[in-house]
């Protein structure tokens, strides 16, 4: 059976797990609580999808499609990355039980969320793979929320999915309420990459949230030293400042 054929089917097997799970035991909006779907109408349609322009290379909402100031300053090691919504609202809420509590039924609909956003960018992606987690915190929560949503979007899609194709080589400390220049300095040398399995090829990396990039960054760079070609990232959520807007000509 063809790899991509063969993905699809393991898709298929894997939402027919989480149709028979919400029988047994029926479902909770992860948004807001509401009974009957794992992710309801309501808070998708409260979501705020980014649709409109964006800097080509980052992926923060703007005015105009132009580098926005931080990627004109030092440009990202990744050829760009791109993020389904804005981490407010219910989508916020949803992503915070899904990354700390442990609702893994959500992989399935935020993944297919992710497939529409890549197939709208045009890219032509090798390989798919995801942020790692460092030891201590994959020991403490017991899974990567990263590594969940990213099986069933490669599975979906019929893509190569290789979650060891990059390592976190060294523990870091949190990027919660870090500067963007302290988050960069924070992960530098943290991953490293496999280059039997990204050597040659465009590699698409799969994250949960974005801030200011500098993950996606650090990952994209161990990739690129691994002989991968082009990195390419998704994430589910952005997290847009005020701060990020204050730019008067591209928005940020």
């Amino acid at each position: 059976m063809a790899a991509g054929r063969r993905e699809k089917l393991v898709f298929g097997l894997y939402r027919s797990f989480w149709a028979a799970a919400d029988w047994v035991y029926p479902p909770a909006c992860a948004g807001c609580g509401r009974p009957g779907a794992r992710w309801c109408e309501a808070c998708e349609a409260q979501t705020q999808l980014i649709t409109g322009p964006v800097c080509p290379v980052c992926g923060l909402p703007a005015r105009q499609e132009s580098l926005c100031p931080r990627c004109r300053r030092r440009r990202p090691a990744f050829t760009a990355l791109r993020s389904w919504a804005r981490y407010s609202g219910p989508l916020r809420e949803a992503v915070q039980r899904f990354k700390y509590r442990r609702d893994l039924g959500l992989a399935e609909p935020f993944a297919e969320r992710l497939c529409r956003l890549y197939r709208s960018t045009g890219w032509a992606a090798d390989l798919v793979t995801c942020v790692p987690l460092g030891r201590l915190r994959q020991r403490e929560r017991g899974y990567n929320q990263a590594k969940e949503l990213s099986y069933p979007f490669a599975a979906a899609l019929g893509m190569p999915f290789a979650p060891q194709a990059i390592t976190r080589f060294r523990e870091t400390r949190s990027q919660v309420g870090l500067s963007a220049a302290e988050r960069i300095s924070n992960l530098e040398g943290a991953f490293r990459a496999d280059s039997s399995l990204v050597s040659g090829k465009r590699v698409l990396v799969i994250d949960d949230v974005a801030t200011t990039g500098a993950t996606t960054h650090a990952a994209a760079q161990s990739l690129l030293a691994a002989g991968a070609v082009q990195v390419y990232a998704l994430t589910l959520a952005r997290a847009v400042r005020l701060a990020d807007h204050s730019d008067p000509v591209s928005g940020q």
